[in-house]
């Protein structure tokens, strides 16, 4: 690795950059298309442990269960499924924080002209967290309305932590029934047929896959709205059996929606059997799912990333004697006292450091001495920095690291506590733990392969 030049002490790293995002497309009610599309993965996260020999349709409750297997302790078990649970939330935290500062959808653009113009905010948008599709692990739904009728969208996101694979399931019109066996009926963003009954497709989600698949399209033709077709043809009485002068459009998995004249021939009774045949099952029938959507705020999901990191936290520390003496760990500690506040009281009361102010008209900025030479610094503007430069002082840390551990030493170090190489960092050794609201930003420099001047801070890649 090479050394970074030309860095003073007082420099703030700001790990910053553009993300490459792809068009998300517009609702489409020609059947497979929206199969196609749900089946693309839409990110990769860097941070993942990769399964070797995994493919992309690697079944991760198996993996699981596997775990439960070898396990002789229950607790351990137990453990490894709340991370696994974690870092899936930690993930969709991410995609969260992305819709509510940037205004992004991480596989493409949200239509926010409504916000622009002052129809609502943000947090007016929701989201819920729960395994609606039964595979196992918690899918985010992201359900967006304010914006015109073609911007309005609902999306199901699916994390894969094991393969660090985000993709789309599902994207519709967000006017959805959920079912506790898969099925989803999702209304149509605009009536296009000829009848008072409201278009619907119907979705079912395929376990092979990950994704939904559609299976089928209603649409009505009320007599007394169009008593002849386009062309002439007239309302086809002879099969309008129960004489309510409706018949229906089945469109099935497989057949086009053509809205043709001749595809118009099915009774309620119809319409009836073979929906009920999809929510009909043993031992008793498909229940509608009541789904908990939260507000699109960050008050909403605050706790996602952070739950994770304490959790990777305590795994690392597990081996370690010194994390009583770890100035990054407090960025992650509860309560209303500010981590360089924090770092400043330990440092004072436990390991003689004096604090000064080198600047009269900059107070943001304070540096600790330690027999009169900078060790640390803290820069009170944003989130904070946390600096440690020079030599390692007793056994004081961030994160494990300290000025004169190896680089290798470092990374290996920082990997422990979910740190990975930012995408967006013009330098190398610059690493965070995520993206989203409620991460870590680290960055150190180096000479003779050993790290010099280290600086910590929490990150969001959306925000600043």
């Amino acid at each position: 690795m090479k050394s970074v030049k030309g860095k003073t002490w007082a420099a703030v790293l700001v790990c910053v950059g553009s993300m490459a995002l792809a068009g998300c497309g517009e609702n489409t009610e020609a059947f497979g298309e929206t199969e196609t599309a749900a089946n693309e993965s839409v990110a990769e996260d860097p941070a993942a442990q990769k399964v070797e020999d995994a493919s992309a349709d690697a079944d991760t409750t198996d993996v699981l269960k596997a775990g439960e297997e070898s396990s002789s302790d229950g607790a351990d078990v137990r453990k490894e499924q709340a991370l696994y649970d974690a870092r899936i939330r930690h993930q969709y935290g991410g995609v969260l924080s992305q819709i509510i500062a940037a205004w992004q959808l991480p596989d493409g653009e949200l239509d926010t002209s409504a916000l622009n113009d002052g129809f609502g905010k943000m947090s007016d948008n929701h989201f819920a967290v729960t395994d609606i599709d039964n595979d196992g692990r918690e899918e985010l739904i992201v359900s967006y309305s304010n914006a015109i009728m073609a911007g309005m969208m609902e999306i199901i996101y699916d994390y894969d932590p094991v393969l660090g694979v985000l993709k789309r399931e599902l994207t519709e019109w967000p006017a959805l029934t959920y079912y506790d066996n898969g099925i989803i009926k999702a209304e149509a963003s605009h009536n296009h047929s000829r009848g008072e009954f409201w278009p619907f497709a119907l979705y079912q989600y395929q376990a092979d896959t990950d994704t939904y698949l559609q299976i089928g399209y209603v649409s009505a033709w009320d007599k007394e709205i169009a008593a002849k077709w386009d062309d002439g043809q007239p309302f086809p009485d002879e099969l309008d059996t129960d004489g309510d002068g409706t018949l229906f459009q089945i469109c099935k998995e497989g057949e086009e929606v053509s809205f043709a004249y001749e595809d118009f021939k099915y009774n309620q009774a119809d319409v009836d059997e073979w929906f009920g045949g999809y929510l009909a099952g043993a031992p008793t029938d498909a229940k509608q799912i009541s789904i908990d959507y939260q507000p699109m705020e960050y008050e909403s999901f605050a706790d996602f990333t952070p739950a994770y990191l304490r959790m990777i936290a305590q795994e690392a520390g597990r081996e370690r004697t010194d994390t009583a003496s770890d100035l990054g760990l407090l960025i992650l500690q509860d309560g209303d006292e500010h981590f360089l506040n924090a770092a400043k009281k330990l440092l004072t009361e436990q390991y003689g450091v004096t604090i000064r102010q080198p600047e009269e008209n900059y107070e943001e900025y304070t540096v600790g001495l330690l027999n009169g030479e900078e060790r640390f610094s803290f820069t009170m503007l944003d989130a904070g920095d946390l600096g440690y430069r020079g030599e390692k002082v007793e056994d004081v840390t961030i994160f494990g690291i300290y000025p004169g551990i190896s680089v290798d030493g470092a990374w290996e170090k920082l990997q422990a506590y979910g740190f990975y190489a930012s995408s967006y960092a013009e330098v190398e050794n610059c690493l965070i733990t995520g993206e989203g609201f409620g991460n870590i930003s680290i960055w150190f420099s180096e000479e003779d392969n050993k790290v010099t001047d280290i600086t910590v801070r929490p990150y969001c890649a959306f925000a600043g």
